[in-house]
């Protein structure tokens, strides 16, 4: 567990210092904005399947959020995706499985979400976005509030299925990308 929080630490080191002007240091061509950014995606990455240890966790959390309330400080929208990803595996414990290469050159290129079609009662045809830390929950979600229904009791009449030969139910907190790296199903 130390030996984590020290890789960690070690992973979020490099945001800890803030310039007094938020692009000094960071040209576009810059390779400190290059290894940042590869560092972004990294936290990312280990966000969607690791849990951070209670000491270091307020700590995370509170950077992640400042780092995302400001618009004018670089790399606040991945920051925000860090966040999200950490609340989910937090919530939902982390991905089960690590992804596909396909998935994790994506990630590494920075696509984090991907368009997956959902077939509906009657033939009906739904592509919706779905990012590295969606669940089914999310999916089922996003459906209700399409139909209306918004309140949470809706949300447990339904149930997603993954398209296979053997037609198993995906309950509310199966990761989405998980199933696809499963059946081979995740396109970039």
């Amino acid at each position: 567990l130390y030996h984590q929080q020290q890789q960690l630490q070690l992973a979020v080191a490099p945001w800890g210092h803030r310039h007094p002007h938020p692009s000094q240091g960071l040209s576009p061509g810059s390779s400190h904005r290059d290894s940042c950014q590869k560092g972004w995606r990294l936290l990312y990455i280990l966000a969607a399947y690791y849990k951070c240890s209670e000491v270091l966790r307020p700590f995370l959390l509170a950077f992640l959020q400042d780092t995302s309330r400001h618009p004018e400080l670089p790399f606040h929208g991945i920051a925000k995706a860090c966040e999200l990803n950490l609340q989910k595996t937090l919530q939902f414990g982390g991905r089960r499985l690590f992804p596909s290469s396909m998935e994790l050159r994506a990630m590494v290129a920075g696509r984090s979400a991907k368009r997956q079609l959902f077939l509906l009662p009657g033939g009906i045809e739904r592509h919706l976005k779905i990012k590295t830390c969606s669940v089914a929950l999310d999916v089922i979600e996003e459906l209700c509030h399409e139909m209306g229904l918004q309140h949470p009791e809706a949300f447990e009449e339904y149930i997603l299925f993954v398209v296979t030969d053997r037609g198993e139910g995906l309950v509310g907190t199966g990761w989405l990308c998980t199933v696809g790296t499963m059946y081979g199903g995740y396109r970039a």
